[in-house]
């Protein structure tokens, strides 16, 4: 079962992504952290974990994903609509630049 972030560090990395990346939405930052940090490959998880409706979570990774986004689509459940991901070049590279930040 995946790792329930911490009430206090998510919440802050969340942000700094945004502060990275400014075209990134809240729900968006969200899903590169949750992946970034091994805690949710999917929308259903990351919806279930975060207590967002998952046609939401959905809608965001239809919007955010991309060769030029930073999340890309590997999967789709068409029964379930659950849909798997994994951050793009950009994607890890906004989470590496960040862990360099964070380091300092």
């Amino acid at each position: 079962m995946p790792e329930v972030p911490s009430e206090v560090d998510f919440p802050a990395l969340v942000e700094a992504l945004r502060q990275q990346d400014n075209q990134l939405s809240p729900l968006t930052a969200g899903i590169v952290a949750a992946i970034a940090r091994g805690i949710a490959s999917d929308s259903r998880t990351f919806a279930k974990l975060f207590g967002i409706a998952h046609a939401l979570v959905l809608r965001e990774i239809n919007q955010f994903a991309g060769p030029d986004a930073p999340i890309e689509i590997t999967q789709r459940q068409t029964r379930t609509q659950r849909t798997h991901f994994k951050l793009t070049v950009k994607g890890e590279a906004l989470c590496l630049d960040l862990g360099r930040r964070l380091a300092k």
